[in-house]
């Protein structure tokens, strides 16, 4: 199962033949973890990648959609307190230079605390890129996203993972995203995006 669905996310990019020299330790432990999760070593390895270019600071913020539509997303700190750690993310359509969306994601504490992060600030960034990238390759437009997490309907544009939501550790949760076997009970998607829902003129999208 992991492995049918790494391999269809990697058909879907374009791809780079590379000759990788390590030393033969490195290789029995690396195809030891692949063989464990049931992937193939060429798919250990990406998410091996992955995790360090989100790590670095180099989390894929440019998103096509399943119809062809161009989304960048920008991001920004918005609120670390006792209960959760929060970051802004907007996303900008560059055809019509227009932001489209703008959300809330987070972590709760107590996740933060199970998951032993030392750096709550860029955990919580890189879990929201990686969620908006799922989203993405879930067919779902990620400018017309809604949850049903709270009942205030002001709050559609939140997301804050709480213990329930997600398993043990970080990079467990990474792997269920990349692989694409988590399930989000709450997220739905509009017929509009939500800069239309909010009041914004569909003609307005062309000026």
């Amino acid at each position: 199962m992991h492995s049918r669905n790494y391999n269809m996310r990697e058909d879907k990019q374009k791809t780079t033949n590379i000759s990788l020299r390590i030393p033969e330790e490195y290789r029995k432990v690396l195809q030891v973890q692949a063989d464990k999760k049931a992937i193939s070593l060429n798919a250990h390895l990406l998410r091996v990648f992955e995790i360090h270019l989100m790590n670095s600071g180099f989390g894929p913020t440019s998103i096509t959609s399943s119809t062809g539509r161009l989304f960048q997303i920008r991001s920004e700190p918005h609120l670390d307190n006792v209960d959760e750690t929060t970051w802004a993310f907007f996303i900008d359509e560059p055809k019509f230079e227009k932001e489209r969306a703008y959300y809330l994601i987070g972590i709760a504490r107590t996740v933060l605390r199970d998951w032993q992060v030392q750096d709550k600030a860029t955990a919580s960034k890189e879990i929201g890129l990686a969620l908006l990238n799922y989203y993405n390759r879930r067919g779902l437009e990620i400018d017309r996203l809604v949850w049903n997490q709270y009942p205030n309907p002001d709050s559609d544009g939140r997301r804050i993972l709480q213990p329930i939501d997600v398993p043990e550790s970080m990079e467990q949760f990474l792997d269920l995203l990349m692989a694409d076997q988590w399930k989000d009970k709450f997220i739905d998607q509009s017929e509009k995006s939500q800069d239309i829902r909010r009041g914004r003129s569909e003609s307005a999208l062309y000026r």
